[in-house]
Protein backbone atom coordinates (compact mmCIF):
# COMPACT_ATOMS: atom_id res chain seq x y z
CA UNK A 1 0.00 0.00 0.00
CA UNK A 2 1.40 3.36 -0.98
CA UNK A 3 1.32 6.35 1.29
CA UNK A 4 -1.24 8.90 0.22
CA UNK A 5 0.21 11.97 -1.39
CA UNK A 6 -0.90 15.14 0.34
CA UNK A 7 -3.14 17.51 -1.55
CA UNK A 8 -2.40 21.22 -1.33
CA UNK A 9 -5.49 21.73 0.84
CA UNK A 10 -4.88 18.80 3.18
CA UNK A 11 -1.12 18.75 3.52
CA UNK A 12 -0.56 21.50 6.04
CA UNK A 13 3.12 22.35 6.28
CA UNK A 14 4.23 20.11 3.40
CA UNK A 15 1.77 21.60 0.91
CA UNK A 16 4.42 23.94 -0.47
CA UNK A 17 5.74 21.10 -2.65
CA UNK A 18 2.41 20.54 -4.44
CA UNK A 19 0.09 22.86 -6.34
CA UNK A 20 -3.19 22.30 -8.14
CA UNK A 21 -2.54 21.12 -11.70
CA UNK A 22 -3.64 23.75 -14.21
CA UNK A 23 -5.57 23.27 -17.44
CA UNK A 24 -2.63 23.58 -19.88
CA UNK A 25 -0.60 20.90 -18.05
CA UNK A 26 -3.62 18.61 -17.84
CA UNK A 27 -4.38 19.13 -21.53
CA UNK A 28 -0.82 18.29 -22.60
CA UNK A 29 -0.88 15.17 -20.40
CA UNK A 30 -4.16 14.10 -22.00
CA UNK A 31 -2.71 14.61 -25.49
CA UNK A 32 0.29 12.42 -24.58
CA UNK A 33 -2.08 9.74 -23.28
CA UNK A 34 -4.26 9.99 -26.40
CA UNK A 35 -1.20 9.46 -28.61
CA UNK A 36 -0.23 6.35 -26.62
CA UNK A 37 -3.74 4.93 -26.93
CA UNK A 38 -3.89 5.82 -30.66
CA UNK A 39 -0.64 3.96 -31.34
CA UNK A 40 -1.96 0.86 -29.57
CA UNK A 41 -5.25 1.09 -31.47
CA UNK A 42 -3.50 1.42 -34.84
CA UNK A 43 -1.45 -1.68 -34.06
CA UNK A 44 -4.67 -3.53 -33.31
CA UNK A 45 -6.71 -1.99 -36.16
CA UNK A 46 -4.45 -3.14 -38.98
CA UNK A 47 -4.80 -6.89 -38.37
CA UNK A 48 -8.50 -6.50 -37.54
CA UNK A 49 -9.11 -4.61 -40.79
CA UNK A 50 -7.32 -7.25 -42.83
CA UNK A 51 -9.27 -10.07 -41.19
CA UNK A 52 -12.68 -8.37 -41.40
CA UNK A 53 -12.33 -6.88 -44.91
CA UNK A 54 -14.25 -3.74 -43.92
CA UNK A 55 -17.39 -5.36 -42.54
CA UNK A 56 -19.76 -3.66 -40.11
CA UNK A 57 -18.65 -6.20 -37.55
CA UNK A 58 -15.16 -4.69 -37.77
CA UNK A 59 -16.51 -1.29 -36.73
CA UNK A 60 -18.38 -2.76 -33.78
CA UNK A 61 -15.47 -4.92 -32.62
CA UNK A 62 -12.97 -2.11 -33.07
CA UNK A 63 -15.22 0.29 -31.15
CA UNK A 64 -15.54 -2.14 -28.24
CA UNK A 65 -11.81 -2.88 -28.23
CA UNK A 66 -11.00 0.83 -28.35
CA UNK A 67 -13.34 1.56 -25.46
CA UNK A 68 -11.86 -1.27 -23.40
CA UNK A 69 -8.30 -0.12 -24.07
CA UNK A 70 -9.05 3.52 -23.23
CA UNK A 71 -10.99 2.65 -20.08
CA UNK A 72 -8.40 0.11 -18.99
CA UNK A 73 -5.51 2.51 -19.57
CA UNK A 74 -6.99 5.45 -17.67
CA UNK A 75 -8.64 3.53 -14.83
CA UNK A 76 -5.62 1.27 -14.29
CA UNK A 77 -3.05 4.08 -14.27
CA UNK A 78 -5.16 6.32 -12.03
CA UNK A 79 -5.84 3.56 -9.50
CA UNK A 80 -2.50 1.77 -9.47
CA UNK A 81 0.15 4.29 -10.55
CA UNK A 82 -1.56 7.49 -9.29
CA UNK A 83 -1.04 9.03 -12.74
CA UNK A 84 -1.20 8.28 -16.43
CA UNK A 85 2.02 8.30 -18.45
CA UNK A 86 1.22 11.83 -19.65
CA UNK A 87 0.61 13.01 -16.10
CA UNK A 88 3.88 11.44 -14.92
CA UNK A 89 5.83 13.15 -17.72
CA UNK A 90 4.55 16.50 -16.43
CA UNK A 91 5.04 15.72 -12.74
CA UNK A 92 1.35 15.38 -11.90
CA UNK A 93 -0.56 12.86 -9.86
CA UNK A 94 -4.18 12.19 -9.01
CA UNK A 95 -5.66 11.33 -5.65
CA UNK A 96 -8.76 11.39 -3.52
CA UNK A 97 -9.78 15.02 -3.04
CA UNK A 98 -10.32 14.64 0.69
CA UNK A 99 -7.12 12.96 1.81
CA UNK A 100 -4.85 12.46 -1.21
CA UNK A 101 -5.17 8.66 -1.08
CA UNK A 102 -4.86 6.57 -4.23
CA UNK A 103 -8.11 6.47 -6.17
CA UNK A 104 -10.44 3.55 -5.62
CA UNK A 105 -11.68 1.55 -8.59
CA UNK A 106 -15.09 3.21 -8.16
CA UNK A 107 -13.51 6.68 -8.36
CA UNK A 108 -11.52 5.69 -11.45
CA UNK A 109 -14.61 4.35 -13.22
CA UNK A 110 -16.71 7.39 -12.24
CA UNK A 111 -14.02 9.80 -13.45
CA UNK A 112 -13.55 7.92 -16.73
CA UNK A 113 -17.30 7.88 -17.41
CA UNK A 114 -17.64 11.56 -16.49
CA UNK A 115 -14.93 12.47 -18.97
CA UNK A 116 -15.74 9.98 -21.74
CA UNK A 117 -19.44 9.05 -21.77
CA UNK A 118 -20.54 11.67 -24.34
CA UNK A 119 -17.65 10.74 -26.64
CA UNK A 120 -18.45 7.05 -26.30
CA UNK A 121 -22.06 7.72 -27.33
CA UNK A 122 -20.93 9.89 -30.24
CA UNK A 123 -18.63 7.15 -31.51
CA UNK A 124 -21.32 4.51 -31.13
CA UNK A 125 -23.71 6.51 -33.32
CA UNK A 126 -21.13 8.05 -35.67
CA UNK A 127 -22.45 6.10 -38.65
CA UNK A 128 -25.99 7.49 -38.16
CA UNK A 129 -25.49 10.84 -39.88
CA UNK A 130 -27.80 13.26 -38.07
CA UNK A 131 -27.66 11.60 -34.66
CA UNK A 132 -23.92 11.00 -34.92
CA UNK A 133 -23.29 14.63 -35.83
CA UNK A 134 -25.45 15.94 -32.98
CA UNK A 135 -23.84 13.60 -30.47
CA UNK A 136 -20.40 14.62 -31.75
CA UNK A 137 -21.26 18.27 -31.15
CA UNK A 138 -22.65 17.42 -27.72
CA UNK A 139 -19.45 15.53 -26.86
CA UNK A 140 -17.38 18.53 -27.92
CA UNK A 141 -19.58 20.86 -25.83
CA UNK A 142 -19.17 18.50 -22.86
CA UNK A 143 -15.39 18.59 -23.26
CA UNK A 144 -15.45 22.41 -23.33
CA UNK A 145 -17.66 22.37 -20.21
CA UNK A 146 -15.15 20.16 -18.36
CA UNK A 147 -12.28 22.46 -19.33
CA UNK A 148 -14.30 25.51 -18.28
CA UNK A 149 -15.23 24.07 -14.88
CA UNK A 150 -11.61 23.07 -14.30
CA UNK A 151 -10.27 26.50 -15.23
CA UNK A 152 -12.82 28.35 -13.08
CA UNK A 153 -12.37 26.22 -9.96
CA UNK A 154 -9.97 27.62 -7.32
CA UNK A 155 -8.82 24.02 -6.71
CA UNK A 156 -8.73 23.24 -10.47
CA UNK A 157 -11.34 20.52 -10.01
CA UNK A 158 -13.54 20.19 -13.06
CA UNK A 159 -17.03 18.73 -12.88
CA UNK A 160 -15.53 15.28 -13.51
CA UNK A 161 -13.21 15.69 -10.50
CA UNK A 162 -16.05 16.81 -8.25
CA UNK A 163 -18.23 13.92 -9.47
CA UNK A 164 -15.50 11.37 -8.69
CA UNK A 165 -14.10 13.23 -5.63
CA UNK A 166 -10.64 13.49 -7.18
CA UNK A 167 -7.93 16.13 -7.39
CA UNK A 168 -4.94 16.48 -9.70
CA UNK A 169 -1.80 18.05 -8.24
CA UNK A 170 1.62 18.92 -9.61
CA UNK A 171 4.99 19.35 -8.01
CA UNK A 172 5.64 23.04 -7.43
CA UNK A 173 8.57 24.66 -9.15
CA UNK A 174 11.31 25.76 -6.83
CA UNK A 175 12.50 29.32 -7.32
Amino acid sequence: MTDPAPTPAAAGGTAASLVYADVPNRAVAYIIDAIIIAVVLVLIAIPLAVLSQGSILYSVVFGIVGLAIGAGYFIYTWTSMRATVGMKVLGMQIGNAGNGATLTMDQGIRRFLAISAPSILAQAFASVSAIGTLLGLAAFAWFVFLIYTTAKSPTKQGWHDVFANTMVVKAARSV
